[in-house]
């Protein structure tokens, strides 16, 4: 199984090109099927597609891979547990155990890892134990791995070892490691074990902005409401970053924060009083986000404004706003996502009006007159307004 850095969490010194020099593939017979394809999780990580054997052609390749992961060297031992990846879990239970006694007892580090990702890939959650407690091995290549797997087999166990490595880090310095294990916490059930810390560490302005950002996504995936009062501190707070702002607002959406509706609706107003082109482009990801979060939180007002925004200069602005306007149907509002699906001079915005409009359909929306147009059939664009591709250099962060 490939070891591989992930886009949310930390590196690994231990690198495909690297695993790649070394591979040293197993000798397998002719009869038994070499496994290499992968494939692209939703997440990007590589992910080994499981194929069938026969049962004599299973018994022969578990045996090549017993002994291999039993004498073979590590780059030998790498390459069985990727071939062990791509097998079905039935009846690997040996094999298991050789691994996650390896992951014990193994003084090599990027074996450590292979064992933890290999356990993993085939969903073992018998040896969660030995899997928790690779998280005190002092490699942070070591730890990655552990974290990834806690997240990946939902190992509810793990908050208490989590929480506790999160007390001895350094808050004050950006940490890859520090933000997947607030992330893999958020995931949890137990997670919320670990809130009143990380509330703590929000408030605390000394906390890295990146470690104070991953907070406060954690609050919304917790939805802990004891959170509330520091995150609406920090989201109408005007000295503070602009995507942290985004993500604490992103959160009080997701926990039903009623008490924040007002701070929201005032934040919106200042942020439609911008009048420099400067301001109003940094501004422009913040108000999406509290957009957002008034739908989430049932603001009957909104809708008036997001048939403003649909008709704002940013096309982001108007991709949001239509996208939001798609999940609240109205029929006073088909008209103009017709509109949009017809004319607007972005087309992304036209391809997402249409895609709308096709699912209100199917769903038998319509206007006022109980008519819905075919949103399929472009007309030509007018000369005045050419159907391009908008080139923006805008930066709209994406909470996770």
């Amino acid at each position: 199984m490939d070891v591989k850095k992930n886009a949310d969490t930390p590196g690994s010194e231990i690198t495909d090109s690297k695993l790649e020099a070394n591979k040293a593939p197993l000798d397998l017979d002719d009869s038994v099927e070499s496994i290499k394809e992968v494939e692209r999780s939703n997440d990007g990580r590589r992910k080994a597609k499981k194929h069938s054997l026969t049962p004599e052609q299973l018994k022969k390749k578990k045996e090549i891979i017993e002994k291999v992961l039993k004498y073979g060297s590590n780059k030998e031992r790498k390459e069985a547990m990727r071939e062990l990846a791509h097998l079905s879990t039935d009846g690997l239970e040996d094999l298991v155990k050789i691994v996650s006694e390896t992951l014990i007892n193994d003084e090599d580090n990027g074996i450590k890892v292979s064992c933890l990702r290999t356990l993993a890939e085939l969903e073992v959650k018998t040896e969660s134990k030995n899997i928790i407690d690779a998280m005190k091995n002092k490699s942070d290549d070591v730890k990655d791995a552990a974290i990834h797997a806690i997240l990946k087999l939902k190992i509810e166990e793990a908050s208490e070892e989590l929480g506790s490595f999160l007390k001895n880090q350094d808050f004050t310095k950006s940490s890859t490691l520090v933000s997947s294990t607030i992330n893999t916490l958020a995931e949890l059930q137990s997670g919320k074990s670990s809130s009143e810390f990380l509330e703590n560490k929000l408030k605390d302005k000394t906390t890295s902005l990146d470690l104070r950002s991953s907070i406060a996504l954690y609050f919304g995936k917790i939805k802990d409401n004891k959170a509330e009062s520091a995150l609406i501190e920090v989201a109408t707070d005007e000295s503070e970053d602009i995507t942290l702002r985004s993500y604490a607002v992103n959160s009080l959406g997701k926990m039903n924060s009623p008490r924040s509706v007002s701070e929201l609706r005032t934040m919106l107003s200042k942020i439609n009083e911008a009048k420099s082109k400067t301001e109003i482009k940094k501004y422009s990801a913040l108000k999406l986000y509290v957009i957002s979060a008034l739908i989430l939180l049932g603001d009957k007002d909104i809708l008036k404004d997001l048939i403003v925004y649909a008709k704002d200069d940013d096309p982001s602005v108007r991709l949001r706003a239509i996208k939001q306007l798609g999940e609240v149907p109205d029929p006073n509002v088909i008209e103009l996502i017709e509109y949009k699906a017809q004319r607007d001079p972005n087309r992304k915005v036209q391809e997402l009006a249409k895609k709308i409009l096709e699912e209100w359909k199917q769903k038998g929306v319509t206007d006022s007159k109980g008519q819905m147009k075919n949103s399929t059939t472009t007309p030509e664009p007018s000369p005045t307004t050419p159907v391009v591709e908008k080139k923006e250099n805008l930066y709209i962060p994406v909470p996770r």
